[in-house]
């Protein structure tokens, strides 16, 4: 029997015919999985299917910088939490400094130079060493345990050592775009699941009740924070993607990112965060009057249609649309109470120990039996235990000379004087000042929102808010010394 195909254009074509070699290799593979799959557990089972599957893949995809394209979808969808020790530690954790320390390793291993790094890359290191100045403080005048230390005081910069991959990988030609593209399908990913969440009808809404609001919940998609770490990193990429759409050349493309952002402001109002729902629509409109400066029209119809579609559901919306005019429901809202009541008492803690602080590696708990309003006020505690978890005061702004002193106050500073040093230089003659202003104002957005909340230090927004950040100085300062793209 002949095993022969007919082909229109090369003629006749011998079929495969595996050997008898073959078909043992295949049928023992087959045996052993089914054994490992029978007789032993799923870690030993998985790393027996998946560190094959690794090498073929890597074989057949050896350039380091695709593998690392797949960063943004484990940040996006490393929710997943494990302990480790007294601490636990998040899979988008896991994955930032499994990059960092690949992209070391890859630069080591093939003797190639490191870029020359940027003025702002040099202010974020003075930054962090007075974060650690502020740290060592804690661990000589407070008696927290050093592991507790140690760790909350590191978690602000911690996925910080992205920068130098995103800057020297990512930050220009074919590669930045690439990111790009990988930002917008994972906004359109996670404001697609976040819609499915809202209209599901199985998430909780007791503090919303609890609050004086009906409402049908509050999403967090993917991001373990919940939702007003959402809403934190929805301002870091609906502006960010609603740039990148000017950027893109392919229609498809262009289509993507317009879904992603119109679906993201969606997503912004229904985590009914009222912080993200300003900060958010305020960026993106700021970014369309310097995108159509010279078409005025453009962004003032695009505010009257969203506007037009809030009051068609102001019901739905209140929560957002009482800093419009509800006042009297604004001031009493337990929120705000909360804010004032724990903001008061920071202010307080700070006069007092303006220098050292209340130390870093402390624990936060809850007090209240407030009969009037009924809502927790944050109070601080040293720790003498081990911690878990650590949970940070709802104002990066105060938190840092709260608990790090002065030292901590100086080295949020330099951080802010960073992101404003880039920014005047993109817009005086750095890159792609569109989709420059793009990240501008996401980083914008996301900071102002830091004065009445904390979010940084959630793994999966403070990955992003790095890597935005990261693409911004790469913008800002696109000539690195190297040839276009070259590893």
């Amino acid at each position: 029997m002949s095993f022969v195909t007919e082909d229109s254009e090369y003629g006749k074509l011998e079929a495969y015919r595996p050997s008898k070699r073959t078909w043992f290799f295949v049928l023992g593979v087959t045996l052993t999985y089914f054994y490992f799959f029978l007789n032993f557990p799923k870690p030993v089972f998985f790393g027996f299917l998946g560190v094959p599957l690794l090498l073929i893949a890597v074989y057949h995809v050896s350039n380091p910088r695709s593998w690392l394209l797949l960063l943004p979808v484990a940040i996006t969808f490393g929710n997943t939490v494990y302990g480790y020790g007294p601490f636990y530690i998040a899979t988008a954790t896991v994955a930032v400094l499994s990059a960092s320390l690949f992209y070391l390793i890859t630069k080591i291993a093939g003797f190639r130079d490191f870029p020359r790094f940027p003025l702002p890359v040099y202010i974020l290191l003075l930054a962090y060493l007075s974060q650690l100045v502020s740290m060592f403080i804690s661990l000589h005048h407070h008696e927290n345990l050093v592991g507790n230390t140690l760790r909350e005081a590191n978690k602000l910069f911690l996925a910080a050592v992205l920068i130098p991959v995103v800057y020297d990988w990512y930050g220009r030609g074919e590669w930045l775009i690439r990111m790009l593209k990988m930002l917008s399908l994972m906004l359109l990913a996670m404001s697609i699941y976040g819609i499915y969440q809202y209209n599901a009808g199985n998430l909780d809404t007791l503090g919303e009740r609890a609050s004086g609001y009906d409402l049908a919940g509050r999403v967090y998609s993917t991001i373990a924070g919940g939702p007003n770490s959402y809403s934190g990193v929805l301002e870091l990429l609906v502006p960010a993607v609603l740039a990148s759409m000017f950027v893109f050349k392919a229609r498809i493309w262009k289509g993507i990112a317009f879904a992603a952002a119109l679906l993201g402001m969606q997503n912004v109002l229904y985590t009914f965060s009222r912080g993200g729902f300003l900060t958010v629509t305020f960026a993106c409109f700021v970014y369309l009057v310097y995108r159509y400066r010279k078409k005025i029209w453009i962004p003032i119809l695009a505010i009257t249609i969203f506007a037009g579609g809030l009051l068609a559901n102001v019901d739905e919306f209140k929560r957002q649309l009482t800093v419009f005019g509800d006042t009297r429901s604004l001031i009493m809202d337990t929120s705000f109470l909360h804010r004032y009541t724990s903001y008061k008492g920071f202010i307080n803690s700070i006069e007092k120990s303006p220098i050292v602080g209340a130390g870093w590696g402390s624990r936060e708990f809850f007090h209240g039996r407030t009969s009037l309003y009924a809502f927790w006020e944050v109070r601080h505690e040293d720790s003498v235990n081990k911690i878990n978890r650590f949970g940070g005061l709802n104002s990066l702004i105060l938190e840092m000379p709260y608990k790090g002193g002065i030292f901590s106050a100086l080295s949020l500073l330099l951080l802010i004087a960073a992101i404003g040093v880039t920014s005047l230089k993109l817009l005086k003659s750095g890159g792609d000042k569109s989709l420059g202003m793009g990240l501008i104002c996401s980083l914008a957005a996301f900071m102002v929102h830091q004065a009445v909340d904390n979010l940084v230090p959630w793994p999966q927004t403070g990955a992003f808010f790095w890597l935005v950040f990261a693409l911004l100085i790469s913008i800002a300062y696109p000539c690195c010394g190297k040839e276009k793209d070259s590893l």
